[in-house]
């Protein structure tokens, strides 16, 4: 497949708090298979491939429609396994990295990501409106962003402090990221760096090494399932 724009989902096994989640299938198809189709349906990508660490997840990944590659189990990140699956098609200029989680993710937002790429934007991500009672959250990644629409800074604590109420909105951060290939392979190379380290967010790697990351809004968030819980609430709106 010759794709200057493509999709890589990273997908793996082993998950802690919902067992083998991408495998579920009480809808009728996996968990993995709605996140792929929403890939294949976005316009502005020419492949989709699915970055897994397993023969299952290779099997539904292909009958979904979808390119696959096994990739190492012991790869730290989403983002390493990205790369690995990235180096099997040098043809590709912009990645653009989904979640395989990601089952309700919008078509829409990946070409929102593919076109700021196409743009010149070296690296690209997503955010929305923050929920009031999320603010504290922890497990809701915050953003600020520079008047340029270029990510300041990312948090799980409440940021930015509302000493002067009603200035800034908080918005949530989806981990949703698009790159030029070149950022990528460096980004690959990188140490994590003491911030990324601190937050435990990846993304603050590009930031330290002072890569600029637009932060696109978008209206809403998309939903996570990480739980028993979110994919009872998945089935319900099948």
């Amino acid at each position: 497949m010759a794709a200057r724009t493509l999709v890589v989902v990273p997908a793996r096994r082993a998950s802690s708090r919902l067992p083998e989640k991408l495998l579920l299938a009480e809808s009728g198809k996996p968990l993995l298979a709605y996140t792929l189709d929403a890939c294949l349906r976005a316009k502005l990508a020419d492949g989709v491939v699915a970055a897994v660490d397993d023969q299952a997840l290779f099997d539904i990944a292909v009958a979904a429609g979808a390119e696959a590659v096994l990739t190492d189990p012991d790869l730290p990140s989403g983002t390493d396994r990205m790369w690995a699956a990235a180096k099997q098609y040098p043809d590709a200029e912009f990645l653009v990295n989904v979640q395989g989680d990601e089952a309700e993710i919008e078509p829409e937002a990946i070409d929102a990501v593919c076109q700021a790429l196409a743009d010149g934007c070296p690296a690209v991500t997503l955010s929305a409106p923050l929920a009031a009672d999320a603010f504290t959250d922890p497990a809701a990644v915050k953003v600020v962003r520079a008047l340029s629409g270029d990510a300041l800074y990312f948090s799980r604590a409440a940021i930015p402090y509302p000493r002067t109420e009603g200035m800034v909105a908080p918005r949530l951060h989806l981990g949703v990221y698009g790159f030029r290939r070149s950022v990528l392979e460096q980004f690959a190379t990188w140490e994590p760096t003491p911030l990324e380290r601190a937050e435990g967010l990846e993304q603050m790697r590009l930031l330290e090494h002072g890569i600029s990351l637009r932060v696109l809004e978008w209206p809403h968030a998309f939903a996570g399932i990480d739980t028993r819980k979110d994919y009872d609430a998945f089935l319900a709106r099948r």
